[in-house]
């Protein structure tokens, strides 16, 4: 079984609601896998918070068919797959639907459950819903959640107008300010960040009023998702790679790490904000994205670990580091000798190559492999 959560637009409550829906469910005893429509790093740790469970991105331009595929038969241990849309249904890349979340509901065969903001609306919000499905025939739109209700005669007013349109509701989440979630940039204050989001995710969950039958018939049209069987390469035999993993470093794509480990590779989590050192034994390094300008102060204040990756990295570790990984590099004064090892070992004995991994486990980035 398998739903999508797809949104008016940015600021419908989206991910509030797919929190809510996924928490609700998982305490009511379900297995819940969670999956992010795009390349989004943030939502799928408060997936993490709300499940129990990785979560998983699903991005058409990044992974392919297959690698979407692979990624949502993952999930078939659990009673039901969750996958939050990204943005409003339709919008994809340049002004376009494709790749958006229509599209990767279309082509996985999931049947969506439209997020709408009913605030100062009633029939209006059904006006508005109607041009959802309206806009594209071939939609897999089978039903609605209404969010920022007013109560229930608010709601049972909406929900006869959306049942006019044939759009039936499974379910409401009243307005309440307290569930509001902090933003910074293009996104949210990411969940490692702050202490208090299992706690507001708890409270949407208890709050949420959920036709769960209706749920579960809507969740019970989808296609099966099935993947041919992957044969990995055994490059990565014996190999020890630290991966840097904190509340400065939360942006990894999981499924790369399963086809990183399915290779053979040894991960080895650190934490530069608060262990002595890195690891022992490493044959390559993994810095991910993250914020680590806003624990800036605290890395320079770590000057045990800045010295023990600065020299490594010098003494020609093999480094690969991603956006704020590049940028904890360039903090300690390592970017050159981290990029001069990695060109180095490429030129000198072909040591290392980078792949993308989305032709192996569906991952959504370059990785290198040692041979």
């Amino acid at each position: 079984m398998r739903i999508m959560l797809a949104g008016t637009g940015s600021g419908c409550g989206k991910t509030t609601l797919a929190l809510a829906l996924m928490a609700a469910l998982r305490g009511r005893g379900m297995t819940v896998a969670p999956y992010k429509a795009g390349p989004d790093y943030i939502d799928p740790g408060f997936h993490r918070l709300a499940c129990g469970r990785v979560s998983h991105n699903l991005d058409e331009w990044l992974c392919g068919p297959e690698g979407i595929r692979r990624l949502l038969a993952l999930g078939g241990d659990a009673d039901i797959s969750v996958v939050e849309g990204a943005m409003g249904f339709y919008d994809g890349l340049d002004g376009g639907d494709d790749c958006s979340a229509y599209a990767l509901a279309r082509h996985t065969g999931t049947p969506a459950v439209l997020v709408v903001d009913a605030s100062g609306s009633a029939a209006s919000a059904a006006a508005a819903a109607l041009g959802f499905m309206k806009y594209r025939p071939d939609h897999t739109l089978a039903g609605a959640l209404v969010n920022r209700v007013s109560g229930e005669r608010h709601y049972e007013m909406v929900r006869g107008a959306l049942a006019e349109i044939g759009l039936p509701c499974v379910g409401w989440l009243p307005k309440d300010d307290s569930l509001a979630m902090p933003e910074r940039h293009l996104g949210l204050v990411p969940a490692e960040e702050r202490r208090q989001a299992a706690a507001q995710i708890a409270r949407a969950a208890g709050l949420l009023r959920l036709d769960v039958d209706g749920l579960m018939a809507v969740a019970a049209r989808a296609e099966p998702a099935r993947a041919p069987a992957l044969e990995y390469p055994d490059a990565l035999n014996g190999r020890r790679i630290g991966l840097a993993r904190d509340a400065a470093f939360s942006f990894v794509y999981e499924a790369n790490l399963i086809a990183l480990r399915a290779m053979g590779a040894e991960i080895v989590e650190f934490s530069p904000l608060h262990d002595a050192a890195l690891p022992e034994g490493l044959d390559a390094l993994y810095l991910p994205g993250g914020f680590p300008e806003v624990f800036g102060e605290q890395l320079r204040a770590n000057a045990a670990m800045a010295a023990s990756v600065k020299t490594a990295v010098e003494g020609g570790l093999r480094c690969y580091a991603e956006c704020g990984g590049m940028l904890y590099l360039a903090m300690i004064g390592a970017l050159r000798a981290a990029a001069h090892a990695l060109r180095g070992a490429q030129g000198r004995t072909a040591l290392a190559r980078g792949i993308y991994l989305s032709k192996y486990a569906g991952g959504l980035s370059p990785f290198i492999l040692f041979r």
